[in-house]
């Protein structure tokens, strides 16, 4: 009970951008339980929120905490994916992410931050994979589609990156426009935004 009742004040402190209180708070609620994971997991979220180097670290090992903890939390391992690949640890990204979908499936998010890392490690051909369960999983937003159709270009596919254009372009032709730009495969896109 105490410890709900202090995450709550800090969500007040946060909302009010009095993040040292809410990190008191925090504090407070772990000497009582230290591994109380909702708390665990707030903390970790907020440490993430900062622009520190050492907040960010602190936050990658709240994360590595939480799923030493939580094994099957998926979304304590896609944060933690997150993390390693804002700070360029794409090996370490890919396997967190790995565990994230493993565990949910339906981790959109995960699928396309593992697809991601797997093309900064130059593995456009296991990113391809990934973004095709990433588009299934979310057909209306771009960022898959664009970044599939990049993938299928660099792979020498051009008659699936153009099948993909012409999907994005159902939607979205602003950005079916910018891949025809990139790649010089024409879909017969007008740009009446341009005039």
């Amino acid at each position: 009970m105490r410890a709900h009742l202090l995450r709550q004040v800090a969500s007040w402190a946060i909302l009010f951008r009095r993040t040292g209180f809410a990190l008191a708070c925090y504090e407070r609620a772990l000497r009582d339980d230290p591994n109380d994971t909702v708390t665990l997991a707030q903390r970790a979220y907020l440490y993430a929120q900062s622009v520190s180097a050492a907040d960010q670290q602190r936050a990658v090992a709240e994360f590595e905490r939480l799923v030493a903890l939580k094994p099957a939390d998926a979304d304590s391992w896609f944060n933690l994916g997150f993390l390693y690949q804002q700070q360029g640890g794409h090996v370490e990204a890919i396997r967190a992410f790995e565990r994230a979908v493993a565990l949910r499936d339906g981790l959109d998010r995960a699928w396309y931050g593992l697809a991601l890392s797997r093309i900064a490690t130059g593995d456009d051909a296991s990113a391809i994979e990934a973004l095709k369960k990433n588009v299934a999983l979310q057909p209306m937003s771009p960022f898959g589609f664009m970044e599939l159709a990049r993938a299928q270009f660099r792979s020498q596919q051009p008659e699936a990156c153009e099948k993909t254009m012409r999907r994005l372009k159902a939607f979205d032709p602003r950005n079916a426009a910018v891949l025809e730009d990139e790649t010089g495969i024409r879909i017969g896109i007008e740009r009446w935004w341009r005039n």
